[in-house]
């Protein structure tokens, strides 16, 4: 007599042969292993469905480069720009050989991406678009790039050094206000952020006990 085993339609689990002292309840058991058990299919799932790393990051407004986007200057409008990570509108940007096209001459001026129209250049020193990466600042004359600064990136430490004792300010070249900021010192004394504007999307705003401390400031 050929024996029938049931496979179960989620997990393909088999159910145990059914012999004399079967007892309905050993099925129902298995059906319940079968509808709650996890694999690999079911982690993904969960995770397309409750949000993705770039949901998370865009919910916070976190964005900027995460490696590279080095710029240099070169001998026409179009600054040199090294490969690298970002992150606009929370999505993540890695590309080959990044083209960010000519800036305007005889400018200062600054470099964006935004995920979906790309590379921009604006002389307003702010985003288009809310979520755009800001990559630097580029200058020229009316043929070339004579100089750059690169972005602060996400998770960068900037290095200080406290001019006075008292308030002063710092900028952090990060294109935004940062989310947040941690202060390490590195020499003794203290250093704390001004109260009630702690930072805005130019400027750290802090608070030395003396001139000379040193310190590294990490922004996100």
């Amino acid at each position: 007599m050929a024996v029938v085993r049931t496979i179960l339609p989620r997990k393909g689990l088999i159910q145990p042969l059914h012999g004399d002292n079967y007892e309905a309840d050993l099925d129902t058991n298995w059906q319940i292993i079968d509808s709650l058990l996890q694999d690999s299919a079911d982690v993904q799932a969960a995770i397309t469905a409750a949000g993705t790393v770039a949901a998370w990051l865009h919910d916070r407004g976190l964005c900027g480069v995460i490696a590279g986007f080095a710029l240099s200057t070169s001998a026409n409008l179009t600054p040199g720009l090294t490969a690298g990570v970002l992150y606009a509108q929370g999505l993540r940007y890695a590309p080959g050989a990044p083209a960010p096209g000519p800036a305007p001459a005889s400018s200062t001026s600054y470099l964006w991406y935004n995920s979906v129209s790309g590379f921009y250049y604006n002389l307003i020193g702010a985003p288009a678009t809310d979520g755009d990466a800001f990559i630097g600042t580029v200058t020229t004359d009316q043929t070339r790039v004579t100089a750059v600064v690169k972005a602060t990136g996400l998770f960068s430490r900037i290095p200080v050094t406290t001019p006075a004792a008292g308030n002063f300010s710092f900028a952090h070249n990060l294109g935004r206000a940062p989310r947040g900021a941690l202060i390490y010192l590195t020499s003794g004394g203290a250093l704390w952020f001004q109260s009630p504007t702690m930072f805005d999307a130019t400027n750290l705003f802090l608070v030395a006990s003396a001139a000379g401390l040193t310190a590294q400031v990490e922004i996100w």
